[in-house]
């Protein structure tokens, strides 16, 4: 077992607290068909960067005009009511042991989708969202932590962003934040620059303490946890 405190923690959302697979997969195959390519061109960055970002990357002959449209229906359709989103298994137990305005939520999405999964999942609403409405540029790049850790009102050091893909833990470890990365989405070796690694989120508990959140970092039956904190003694991060 493996603990680390913070004052806040920092959800990135699809595939780390929501599970929007089949939303994620309908939308971006659908776009595949209105360019005309096969989604394993789309497939590799369909996660963990906004959508935009995405097809920069993925077609990146495609015009301003055309990829800026194409991005926001590919969000709408990732919000279609008809598809179904639901929280990681351990993500509302983990949510209801950490106070209502220690935590926010970081996510690619724009404020449509993510509300559209905060809402079929029945997770709680955080006091702090940011979504790719709120920032200019998206992960990799810190500003979306950086915002949510002004928001919060508390210091880098104080908080433990929760990813589950590279370019979110990049962004975090940028703004100057600890990482834990759930290895539910890629593969381990891509996220081994995460400060801690568990397999799945229900692998994490929390508890609080005056004005600090405990994590605690387990396999209760299988996998492996990577911890590298380096606080002596207890193996607990301050």
């Amino acid at each position: 077992m493996v603990a680390a405190t913070a004052k806040a923690l920092l959800f990135d959302l699809d595939g780390t607290l929501v599970d929007t697979t089949v939303a994620v997969e309908s939308a971006w195959r659908w776009a595949a068909e209105q360019l005309d390519v096969p989604f394993s061109r789309l497939e590799p960055y369909i996660h963990g960067i906004p959508a935009d970002q995405a097809l920069a990357r993925a077609v990146p002959e495609l015009s301003e005009r055309t990829r800026v449209n194409l991005s926001i229906e590919v969000l709408a359709r990732q919000a279609d009511p008809g598809l179904p989103v639901s929280a990681m298994p351990g993500a509302l137990d983990l949510l209801a042991a950490i106070p209502h305005g220690a935590w926010a939520i970081v996510t690619s999405g724009d404020e449509l989708l993510a509300r559209s999964s905060i809402d079929k999942a029945g997770l709680p609403a955080p006091s702090v969202l940011i979504t790719a409405d709120d920032i200019n540029d998206g992960k990799p790049h810190p500003e979306p932590f950086r915002q949510a850790i002004r928001r919060l009102g508390v210091s880098a050091d104080d908080c433990i962003a929760v990813e589950d893909s590279p370019a979110g833990i990049s962004s975090a470890v940028s703004a100057g934040v600890r990482v834990l990365a759930v290895g539910a989405t890629f593969p381990h070796d891509l996220l081994l620059d995460a400060t801690w690694l568990i397999p799945k989120l229900s692998h994490l508990s929390a508890s609080t303490d005056t004005d600090r959140i405990t994590l605690r970092m387990g396999a209760a039956r299988s996998g492996s946890i990577r911890g590298s904190d380096p606080a002596p003694g207890c193996g607990t991060a301050g």
